[in-house]
């Protein structure tokens, strides 16, 4: 299947969103800070603006990185170069640069997934593929006359959603955060992982009439997306989907259950506990997660079939933290799980009957050090045991 390379403008908010992302971990920060700061704004990044990102110029390390980086994603090992040239050192001669290999036959794009805990791994999606999602994508939102970003263009959902969408509909794109959101309008398309839309329903009171969202990247609650609705909010989309497929199926929360986008079916014979998805092409996925799968083959999502959850839009594995947090001197065992806020939290048994506060206290500079913020539980209770059910599996607590 052959599509319309990508456009400047869109190519733009992806390069100016890898590149970020890139250097800011590199300078030991969150990629644009959960969505809850002002991300990279793509109309900064003019075509004669050397490479910097927080008002930084890139050094000569930052450079190589955000190279490797773009030559990564966008294939660029194809390009044929002057050796006498050197280096791109503009954000336009990095443009050239892609749109001149995007323009060959079947361009593709390669993603990495998400994960703290478990080696990220490259996915190849052909653009044309991505093109065809969100152009469907157009078809089903009421009318759109802006987009609102507060995710970053590069992962897989932000790049449908705010990069090529924008362009199928012919709508503009602000980039925005949690913390400063523009005049919401009707027609405005709010797009954002379940944790902004957390934090949007304690800021925003009651939404103005005819602004609709979309949930992606994450699981996104019931109770969340039915209080959000009650509040005024228009229409909330969720989005189910994966590094390895993209898009794969839509509901509108909360209530409907998720129904798989026109691309794929289900492969028979269908197993819900290893569901495994088909394109026209004959290209299958084994889906991550364990489904309720309806007669109809809409379906709910049950939960990782490798105990993975998400924290912000990434993969982490509490029984990993857990092994991690075991290795402290203080800490005879514990057990990790994901809170209803959507942060990890640890009931932990203390190895001796020290002062819990002072406990804490250890534990909490000991994670700080050791694991990444989205890996480091938020909330801690310690007691003589390990809470377990009447069968004596180690279960949840209050």
């Amino acid at each position: 299947m052959t599509g319309m390379a990508l456009t400047r403008t869109a190519l733009r908010r992806i390069v100016a969103s890898l590149i970020a992302d890139e250097t800011n971990r590199s300078r030991g920060r969150m990629g644009g800070n959960g969505g809850f700061v002002r991300i990279e704004d793509p109309a900064d990044w003019a075509d004669d603006r050397a490479l910097s990102v927080g008002g930084l110029p890139l050094d000569s390390l930052e450079i190589v990185n955000a190279g490797a980086a773009l030559y990564e994603m966008f294939g660029l090992e194809a390009l044929e170069t002057d050796p006498r040239r050197g280096a791109p050192a503009t954000v336009g001669h990095w443009l050239d640069d892609i749109s001149t290999v995007l323009h060959r036959q079947d361009p593709n794009l390669t993603l990495m997934t998400s994960g703290s805990t478990g080696r990220a791994k490259p996915c190849v999606h052909a653009i044309a593929d991505l093109q065809a999602e969100a152009a469907y994508f157009a078809t089903v939102l009421p009318a759109v006359r802006r987009v609102v970003a507060l995710v970053p263009a590069h992962h897989i959902y932000g790049m449908i959603w705010t990069a090529l969408l924008p362009e199928a509909l012919g709508v503009p794109v602000v980039v925005a955060s949690v913390l400063a959101l523009p005049r919401l309008e009707a027609g405005d398309l709010i797009v954002a992982v379940p944790d902004h839309w957390g934090a949007l329903l304690r800021s925003i009171r009651r939404w103005p009439a005819g602004i609709c969202g979309i949930s992606a990247g994450a699981r996104l609650a019931d109770a969340l997306a039915g209080d959000l609705r009650s509040a005024g909010l228009e229409r909330l989309c969720d989005v189910y989907g994966a590094s390895e497929a993209g898009g794969i199926a839509l509901r509108d929360a909360p209530d409907a259950p998720y129904r798989l986008l026109p691309r794929w079916q289900f492969a028979t014979p269908i197993n819900g506990a290893e569901a495994v998805i088909i394109d026209a092409s004959g290209r299958e996925v084994l889906l991550p997660d364990r489904l309720s799968i309806a007669l109809d083959h809409s379906f709910a999502v049950d939960g990782r079939r490798d105990g993975a959850v998400q924290v912000g839009g990434i993969n982490v594995w509490p029984e990993q933290v857990a092994a991690v947090l075991r290795r402290y001197a203080g800490v005879a065992d514990c057990t990790v799980r994901l809170s209803e806020q959507n942060r990890l939290k640890a009931f932990v048994v203390p190895a001796e009957t020290d002062d819990e506060d002072t406990l804490l206290v250890r534990i909490s500079e000991y994670v700080q050090r050791v694991l990444l913020p989205e890996q480091r539980p938020t909330a801690y209770v310690f007691g003589a045991t390990l809470p377990r059910n009447a069968l004596g599996k180690v279960c949840d607590w209050a």
